[in-house]
């Protein structure tokens, strides 16, 4: 891989490398480190001066944590209705048999022609 700057000059992955490495590698001053650790315990004990206990974080994620227990509920209960609603119909369809198998009764059938159209408009209705 090469990388080309605005003036033109080509760097090599090992030049690329070398200037990473020496702008991401640690401190070799102690000091440093022994201010490093100085902010962190300072922080660390301010922290404990207020003695929070640990539920005081959570304060922030509370309405949050409502709406989404409120929208786990309602999934919830939808998918528990539409459940009884499939269990209830399997359970009509295995008890009268599909609507599909029932007889249709045409105008054909029969002298009386006005009760014919009844008994096949009521079939219809039953089948939908």
């Amino acid at each position: 891989m090469r990388l080309i700057r605005g003036d033109g000059r080509d760097f090599s992955d090992d030049e690329v490398r070398a200037t990473l490495q020496a702008h991401y590698a640690p401190p070799t001053d102690e000091g440093y480190w022994a201010a490093l650790e100085r902010r962190v315990m300072a922080r660390v004990l301010s922290e404990g001066a207020t003695t929070r206990e640990w539920w005081s974080y959570f304060r922030g994620w509370v309405r949050i944590g409502i709406a989404a227990g409120i929208a786990a509920a309602t999934i919830a209960g939808v998918a528990a209705w539409r459940t009884r609603e499939a269990r209830d119909r399997v359970a009509y369809e295995e008890l009268l048999g599909s609507p599909s198998t029932l007889p249709i009764l045409t105008e054909t059938m029969g002298n009386d022609t006005t009760g014919a159209k009844r008994e096949a408009t009521l079939r219809y209705l039953l089948s939908q």
